[in-house]
């Protein structure tokens, strides 16, 4: 069972015959599972075996499928090892058996593993046969897994081996340089004078090796290969039809300082907010990966490295501007080639045209400080910017402005010195905050924000109602659970558990906890209660804020408004709110760690803006200073009495959640981030732009900082489509008139590219100083 170099493994010993995630708990064909006490599954996750109960079995096929060893005899011996591993800190541990007949027989029992250092414990020893066992037959392993807390104990392989001498290999294997390849050598006492001996080689990253070569010599000259890479060798000795064991086994790499040549044939295709560079991959059979450099306006920067094939998609290009790009290729001795050619090109939008151009830097409160948790990814930051503790892991959080002129916000948090670190959450509690100002700092103003179950809760989320109370989303015990108050300070009173109507057999998805979680909600003009799903499916009540509730839409990778290259990304973490104007919608790729961003007249039909809605890249503060967050998830936005998005509030993470520990230096926290508020715009004389219309008036409203009379600058605006403005076209300026509201603009009418599709007219611009000017104004269309 296990490895047998060179030949493929033997009876799934290291767990790799099934590729699965955890949570399918899917089984290995070799092995059996039973659970003896707990109710949790156990399975395959990812080149290993678990089992999260307090006690659970595997057992493995008989070991009787080895055609040189069919008969077993007293006295033989097996050598056998395992690894195996603790995901975090308990009393978890494993044992190893065989079992001849109704006789097992332990080889290791309760070994002590180590939790949470996401390090394999290995153990070996031997066992020799005994009469009782040779008339049993052959065995099979039983591995008994011991866990609590729902903590999995992870069996990662199992080796077993007879140990026959007269199979023993070749020894003293190694490998040096030579001026025509590389050099292998071996000794062997138990060959004659004319064996042959086979060899083997595999790269070193993998276990699967290929025969390359045979000689009826102790040596042998590897002259095939690719220089830079690590090659692992063995030598096995011909017997008959059959194979000695292996040798040890050698590993040898041989460099040069040869660097490849310049890639070749650089070219490029401009999309809306992307730019798709493809190259000749080189010649040269060393080449292991190239670099993608970009310069904007003057500076050269690395956007893209170890990139493994000729081409790479910047889906950040800046907009507006002309973009240079060259590529270098590395080979496996880690030379580097000269630069490409260059090649320049603009993406075909314009800034503004998508969510993330929104995006401000943050303000800084105090001061930027390193003495705090995280990566020096994200550090030096603003502790003070959302809510942060050592002590606690927080995690989302819908940040709300209420009547007291306070910003209140729902927050879920969990120890960070939980037993499972990040993965505590499922145990999170909801927790009232509150700040001066929309970015913080936010302060707990007690442990619990509502009593019952000590509010457990995760995913909170917050509905303001059109009659100004608050209802809130909260997920316990895995039930969509809502509660209503007349203040966000609370107290909250429990309405109960949400209704919802999904026909698995319609939507042809069996997943239907989807339409339970991650949820986020508006109140419609006419009372019923409209809720975006996990998966981005739209759902509504007419009958009250409980339901039942009708699922009315399908997945957001069904929507075909969105271009292929987001559509079929892991979409969850949605959130939906209403302004004055229209419904909008930023939705989260938890894999890719980017999110994208539509609009909607009615909350149910979407249609999807160019570009990114934001990435982990878009935390910069005032002064320059830049962090790069591992995870930027659970968006929510912060709106101000029109409904409009002043801010962007997100869950951060500086690190993979597996390596998330407890009591270790890394951690989550809320964080906040000011966005470019859309002005508001007001069409003159009718809310229809008819085709033939010779003018268009409009009107820019003042507001507290923003006066359009002096602080436009009138040349750069355009007004149309979306689709036309966000190009870079739409209507002209012909003139302004101030007003004692704003300033009117009257745009010519005929370029404006408004369709009976388009519910909404944008407007793009700037000010004097260059900050983006945008905002839509909602109309009927003739």
């Amino acid at each position: 069972m296990g490895v047998n170099p060179p030949h493929e493994h033997v009876n799934d010993g290291d767990f790799n015959a099934v590729r699965a995630y955890w949570r399918q708990a899917k089984q290995s064909p070799f092995w059996d599972t039973r659970v003896v006490d707990g109710d949790q599954p156990m399975g395959i996750h990812y080149g290993t075996l678990f089992s999260s109960n307090a006690i659970g079995v595997a057992e493995s096929s008989l070991l009787d499928n080895n055609p040189s060893y069919q008969q077993m005899n007293v006295g033989d011996v097996w050598h056998w090892e395992f690894g195996a591993d603790l995901e975090y800190v308990c009393k978890g541990t494993i044992s190893l058996s065989l079992v001849f007949g109704d006789q097992e027989r332990i080889l290791a029992e309760k070994v002590k593993l180590i939790g949470s250092d996401k390090t394999t414990e290995h153990f070996s020893g031997t066992y020799r046969l005994s009469a009782v066992d040779v008339a049993a037959g052959f065995p099979f392993v039983r591995a008994t897994f011991y866990s609590e807390q729902d903590v999995k104990v992870y069996l990662d392989y199992v080796n077993i081996e007879v140990v026959a001498e007269d199979y023993a290999g070749p020894v003293s294997l190694s490998v040096e340089d030579d001026p025509d390849g590389m050099s292998l050598s071996w000794t062997d006492p138990l060959a004659e004078s004319q064996t042959n001996f086979l060899i083997y080689r595999s790269e070193a990253d993998t276990d699967e090796y290929q025969r390359v070569g045979e000689t009826d010599q102790r040596q042998w000259l590897d002259e095939d290969f690719v220089t830079g890479k690590t090659y692992d060798y063995l030598v096995t000795r011909q017997m008959g039809e059959e194979e000695s064991g292996p040798s040890p086994i050698a590993s040898r790499r041989k460099v040069d300082e040869r660097p490849p040549s310049a890639p070749q044939g650089l070219r490029a295709q401009a999309f809306d907010t992307e730019i798709q560079l493809r190259w000749d991959w080189g010649d040269e059979p060393d080449i292991a990966h190239y670099e993608v450099w970009r310069k904007a306006e003057t500076d050269w920067e690395l956007i893209a490295h170890r990139i493994k094939k000729g081409e790479y998609e910047d889906i950040k290009a800046p907009k507006g501007i002309a973009i240079t790009y060259q590529v270098y290729a590395y080979d496996f001795s880690g030379n580097r080639s000269l630069a490409s050619q260059e090649i320049t090109t603009k993406v075909k939008t314009v800034w503004g045209a998508s969510f993330i151009d929104l995006i401000q830097d943050m303000p800084i409160h105090q001061a930027l400080s390193r003495e705090l948790w995280g990566t020096d990814q994200v550090l030096p930051r603003d502790p003070d910017n959302g809510i942060e503790h050592p002590d606690w892991s927080y995690w989302g959080g819908h940040p709300v402005l209420d009547q007291d002129g306070k910003y209140h916000m729902l927050v879920v948090r969990w120890p960070e010195a939980g037993l499972k670190g990040h993965w505590e959450w499922p145990n999170s509690t909801v927790v009232h905050t509150i700040a001066d100002q929309a970015t913080g700092p936010y302060r707990p103003t007690g442990p619990r924000a509502y009593d019952y179950k000590d509010a457990l809760g995760h995913n909170a989320d917050i509905v303001q109602l059109n009659d100004g109370s608050f209802l809130l989303y909260s997920l316990i015990d895995w039930e969509p659970t809502l509660f209503s108050s007349s203040a966000m300070s609370g107290p909250w009173q429990r309405e109960g558990v949400m209704k919802i109507n999904y026909d698995t057999a319609r939507w042809q998805d069996s997943r239907s906890y989807q339409v339970e979680r991650n949820l986020s909600g508006v109140q419609l003009d006419d009372g019923s209660l409209l809720f975006v799903t996990k998966f981005g499916r739209m759902m509504k009540s007419t009958v009250g804020i409980l339901g039942p509730y009708e699922v009315l839409t399908d997945v957001i990778q069904k929507n075909e408004s969105i271009p292929v290259r987001y559509r079929h990304s892991n979409y969850e973490d949605p959130v939906m709110w209403k302004d004055e104007v229209q419904f909008h919608l930023l939705i989260n790729a938890f894999l890719d760690k980017r999110a994208i961003y539509l609009r909607s007249p009615d909350g149910i039909h979407w249609t999807f803006d160019p570009g990114l809605a934001y990435d982990t890249e878009v935390t910069q503060y005032v002064d320059g200073t830049r962090t790069h967050w591992y995870k930027l998830e659970r968006p929510h936005v912060i709106q101000d009495q029109y409904g409009r998005a002043t801010h962007l509030s997100l869950a951060a993470l500086d690190v993979p959640k597996a390596e998330d520990l407890s009591n270790d230096t890394h951690n989550s926290k809320n964080l906040i981030i000011p966005l470019q508020v859309h002005r508001r715009l007001m069409l003159l004389d009718d809310e229809r732009v008819f085709s033939s219309a010779s003018k268009i008036k409009m009107l820019i409203y003042a507001e507290p900082g923003f006066d359009p009379v002096s602080d436009l600058d009138i040349s750069s605006l355009r007004f149309g489509s979306s689709s036309a403005v966000n190009h870079g076209r739409g209507a002209a300026i012909l003139k302004t008139k101030e007003s004692k509201e704003g300033l009117v603009l009257v745009f010519e009418g005929k370029s404006h590219e408004l369709t009976t599709q388009d519910f909404v007219g944008k407007l793009i611009g700037k000010t004097k100083q260059g900050a983006l000017v945008e905002g839509f104004v909602r109309l009927i269309v003739e």
